[in-house]
């Protein structure tokens, strides 16, 4: 009785047991299931996750068999999936293009780490692209190696940029060489045009100066013998004027006119020259000063022909060269007086200031000009049609322009028949 009793309570023991351990057992395996769930839903995860990347990605084992990949790598070789999955380079890729990937692979699972090159493929469009491939090992649970990872990024429009930015930096390059060897043959012929004109401004003011030497020196012959001309001729009417009849005595008259007129063109003509050439003096110069002396120089003429003088006051000072100044009035005033005509009755003179220079007016409400073109007056020897019968050398309006310029400043007319001039000159104020 004993005896069954305690192997009724081993049996009971021994069932025990064996319940516990089915129990273990079926929680080891709901545990199993449930990581095997949880591995699942990682790895589905993790497809997602690289399915969502738009560089191709793979990874292969220490064999080079492709262990995985993403929706980007099927598209790129135009596979699906489970037509890669297992399989190496040599069975996927032309024979070329697989074993330069085997070798790539070797020397980087032989050298553990990172892997980056460039390379051109033919995606499953048809188009060459050109890639950079990027490659990674990683080792298993154990720390020993396991394979490789590798991404493929797509660098055709980076290359097509790059290549149209050294296209367009080549044609840079170009046309700045172009536009320099342009410039160099500017300059050089700049540089001739510039050597040229400066022997001819040598040759320009050595003949100049050539020309001023001969205007003196006919200048200086002519008005000794027109002096000796008109003394003679003085003495001629002085001593033997009662045994000449009335022609003779008026050809005595013609000719110390003329010679008198000579005389006077060689005074101008030495005016004209020393107006270019004579060095200013520029001084602080009070304006009617100045109007007051030529006021002063013309009283006696004005009195005689019953011409007003009319004067603008102005308290003000410039800056200028005074003789010149005063040959400029001294010129426009008598002008006035010689061409004004009978009508002439008002000669005034005034002063504005206006822009910076000084703008100087001499009127008169004498004949005025008779000429299409008044500013033709201001050349050497020109005169007006009004000038007709009146002793003159031509030369006063041009001492006046030379003078002017010279001073900075211009010079112009404004005149209408019958109804008197107008002659204006400006000054600069920045002398």
């Amino acid at each position: 009785m004993n005896a069954d009793a305690e192997s009724t309570n081993r049996l009971r023991d021994e069932n025990a047991s064996l319940r516990r351990r089915i129990a273990e057992l079926e929680d080891s395996e709901r545990r199993h299931l449930q990581s095997e769930a949880v591995l699942r839903d990682q790895l589905r995860f993790l497809q997602t996750l690289i399915d969502t990347i738009p560089s191709p990605v793979f990874y292969k084992d220490a064999k080079g068999r492709y262990l995985g990949c993403n929706r980007a790598f099927e598209i790129r070789l135009g596979v699906l999936k489970e037509n890669i999955l297992g399989k190496r380079a040599c069975e996927l890729f032309p024979e070329e293009l697989a074993s330069k990937y085997d070798v790539m692979d070797r020397e980087l699972l032989s050298n553990p780490g990172e892997q980056m090159y460039e390379s051109k493929l033919l995606f499953a469009d048809g188009i060459e692209h050109d890639v950079v491939i990027t490659k990674g090992t990683f080792t298993n649970s154990r720390g020993e190696l396991a394979g490789l990872v590798g991404v493929t990024l797509d660098i055709s429009e980076r290359k097509r940029a790059e290549e149209a930015l050294q296209k367009a930096h080549d044609e840079l390059e170009n046309r700045v060489q172009q536009r320099t060897a342009d410039l160099a043959r500017t300059n050089e012929k700049l540089r001739k045009e510039i050597s040229e004109r400066l022997r001819a401004e040598e040759a320009l003011v050595s003949s100049s100066e050539k020309l001023k030497m001969f205007a003196y020196s006919v200048a200086h012959d002519l008005k000794s013998p027109a002096i000796g001309i008109h003394g003679l001729t003085s003495l001629l009417l002085r001593n033997y004027g009662h045994v000449l009849d009335n022609r003779g005595a008026g050809y005595c008259d013609r000719i110390l006119k003329t010679s008198e007129n000579v005389v006077a063109l060689v005074d101008e003509i030495n005016a004209y020259i020393a107006a270019k050439e004579a060095p200013l003096t520029i001084e602080a110069i009070r304006i009617e000063e100045v109007f007051r002396t030529v006021r002063e120089e013309f009283h006696e003429r004005l009195a005689n022909r019953k011409v007003e003088w009319s004067e603008m006051s102005l308290a003000t000072e410039i800056r200028a060269d005074k003789l010149s100044l005063l040959r400029i009035f001294r010129n426009l005033v008598d002008n006035a007086l010689k061409y004004g005509g009978e009508t002439l009755s008002r000669i005034e003179i005034g002063c504005r200031v206006e822009e910076g220079s000084h703008i100087f007016r001499v009127h008169d409400d004498g004949a005025g000009l008779k000429s299409d073109n008044p500013s033709k007056v201001f050349g050497p020897f020109q005169r007006a049609g009004t000038s007709k019968g009146v002793e003159g050398t031509g030369l006063g309006l041009a001492i006046v322009k030379e003078l002017v310029e010279r001073h900075g400043g211009k010079v112009w007319v404004d005149s209408k028949e019958e109804e008197g001039t107008s002659f204006y000159i400006s000054i600069s104020g920045r002398l």
